[in-house]
């Protein structure tokens, strides 16, 4: 299938490694320019990207006013930006009376403000124009609420309601421009895979056993009963990302393996 994404400009916040990356080739095969954005190792990641397509760097926090500020010039030098995936996040598992006001403070500032910013800045830029894609990254946690991450499942349930309210502007404009954001539940990225490695060697288990009891005990919901590959996550995206989904809009929409028993 052509998803006609041939020539279009995506920029990927927080993409040299996990679902970022994975979105970023997936993107590149089919023909769109992407632009890979990190906190260090943009260049290298580029030059790994550029096999598939024409890849560009922009090293900064965006978490940052500041390097925020520089980061979205930095996009506007490349070129009018089509697609803007808001994919940079920090997760962090603890007891929510442990949680002290700083942290509070930082996952908003990386989780929710990055992604605010740049929509601040390209969203009405995209309704000047015939096209555009925001996708957020949010995760099922914005939904659940999860009790082991209360700080980091506040910053993805904002995600979906600016996710909804952008989407909602764009009523009546005639153009195909979209917003939505994407729920990927337990993903096989690099730091999940080393958290794996040792809490399975902490417990004494092989990493197969620990798996299966992660999701026997743990998440016992799950329908698909393994991590997701971060690639499975960037199909999604990709597809929301090309022209061939404009009757999606304003929608959460869950790659969770089946975590959220509900039909809605």
């Amino acid at each position: 299938m052509d998803l006609q994404l041939n020539g279009k400009l995506a920029f990927i916040s927080g993409s040299t490694k996990g679902i970022g990356k994975a979105i970023a080739i997936t993107l590149l095969k089919e023909g769109a320019k992407v632009i890979v954005n990190g906190r260090n190792n943009t260049d290298e990641v580029v030059s790994e990207l550029s096999q598939f397509g024409q890849a560009f760097a922009i090293e900064g926090d965006l978490s940052n006013e500041v390097d925020a500020n520089r980061i979205i010039q930095e996009i506007e030098k490349i070129g009018k930006l089509d697609i803007l995936i808001n994919n940079m996040g920090i997760f962090n598992p603890k007891p929510f009376e442990e949680i002290s006001d700083q942290e509070w403070k930082t996952f908003f500032e990386v989780n929710v403000l990055s992604t605010v910013r740049l929509c601040r800045h390209f969203f009405p830029k995209m309704l000047d124009s015939d096209f555009g894609r925001i996708i957020n990254i949010s995760s099922e946690a914005g939904m659940r609420g999860l009790e082991s991450m209360v700080h980091y499942s506040m910053t993805k349930g904002a995600q979906l309601v600016i996710g909804r309210g952008l989407a909602n502007l764009t009523k009546g404009s005639g153009k195909d421009i979209t917003v939505n954001s994407v729920l990927p539940g337990p993903t096989m990225t690099e730091g999940v895979s080393a958290w794996l490695k040792e809490s399975a060697a902490v417990q004494g288990k092989t990493e197969e056993q620990f798996v299966l009891e992660f999701f026997k005990e743990t998440e016992p919901d799950s329908l698909l009963q393994r991590f997701i590959k971060p690639q499975e996550i960037a199909n999604v995206v990709t597809f929301i990302a090309s022209p061939l989904s404009a009757a999606i809009n304003g929608s959460s929409i869950k790659a969770e393996g089946g975590l959220i028993k509900t039909i809605a």
